[in-house]
């Protein structure tokens, strides 16, 4: 069993020494320059983006959206049959033939988004190369990918809802 005892008072000195500094007083307790109320100014901006991208990255955007559009065409020209086998196997009991033909239909619905995903993912290196060359860039390629993350957002979401509805 520990048995403590109470702290000597060399051992109380010892600790309460550490608070000083090295002039021998104690710190000031006067706020500092930054902790003041002066308002935050906002970030200078850098040089003014460009309005529109440069040759080689428009050609590598275009690229990726033309690849996203033909996948998402896919979804969504796949998506109403899944929705309908979903809602037919709705309730059934795990393993039956309705649940594992719409667990089936689901995975090849899931599997025509990929270019999608992958487009997504190709624009976030396209966004990180052109970040490292110029932030005006990155945020234009930012703005012409948020389209491909929603869409992305709306595929994941509904493939979720399927999912659930079918029963996992």
């Amino acid at each position: 069993m520990l048995n403590f005892k109470p702290a000597s008072p060399l051992l109380l000195l010892l600790i309460l020494s550490a608070c000083g500094t090295k002039e021998g007083g104690f710190p000031s307790l006067e706020r500092r320059s930054y902790e003041t109320e002066a308002p935050i100014s906002a970030p200078i901006e850098s040089a003014a983006a460009p309005s529109l991208l440069s040759g080689e990255f428009a050609a590598k955007a275009d690229a990726l959206r033309a690849r996203h559009m033909a996948a998402h065409a896919a979804y969504i020209g796949a998506l109403a049959a899944v929705q309908a086998i979903a809602s037919k196997a709705a309730g059934s009991s795990p393993g039956s033939e309705a649940w594992v033909n719409a667990h089936l239909m689901l995975s090849r619905l899931d599997k025509t988004r990929a270019d999608s995903v992958a487009a997504v993912r190709d624009f976030d290196g396209l966004i990180f190369e052109a970040g490292a060359r110029d932030a005006g860039l990155a945020v234009l390629l930012t703005e012409a990918q948020r389209p491909l993350i929603e869409d992305v957002a709306q595929q994941s979401a509904e493939i979720a809802r399927l999912s659930k509805m079918i029963g996992e």
